[in-house]
């Protein structure tokens, strides 16, 4: 099995990923109402960026994910599961140093919107993204 080389195989990871989890009963219900079609450029974008520092992600991940917790709050369960489907797709298609660095990120990015998420949840609703 080859490792992940190019966009083309980013895309490959992405798009078979956001197939499962749009059908996945514990998480599927967050991605209704997303112009998920539109975005998965900018995913791709971010994880070419990640892995070949290609400059080509400009950022707003945090904000987006805020906003879809104001919108459907985001518990432990949905991260695990989101990591669990991601670590899953990515062992299916691909092995090797670039697919290892694409787990391991997912787990990081996944810890860092969980732990901001978390907060947004403790405050009072006229706080939230204020």
């Amino acid at each position: 099995m080859k490792d992940v080389l190019s966009r083309a195989d980013i895309a490959v990871v992405v798009d078979n990923f956001y197939a499962k989890a749009l059908q996945d009963e514990q998480i599927g219900y967050l991605f209704e109402g997303l112009d998920l079609m539109n975005h998965l450029p900018v995913i791709h974008d971010f994880w070419e960026n990640v892995l070949f520092r290609t400059g080509a992600y400009k950022g707003g991940m945090m904000y987006k994910h805020l906003m879809l917790n104001a919108r459907k709050p985001l518990r432990l369960e949905h991260f695990q599961r989101w990591l669990e489907l991601f670590t899953q797709t990515v062992d299916e298609h691909y092995a090797g140093p670039n697919a290892q660095t694409m787990k391991q990120f997912a787990y990081s990015v996944a810890g860092t919107i969980f732990n901001r998420v978390s907060q947004q949840n403790n405050l009072p609703l006229g706080v939230r993204d204020g």
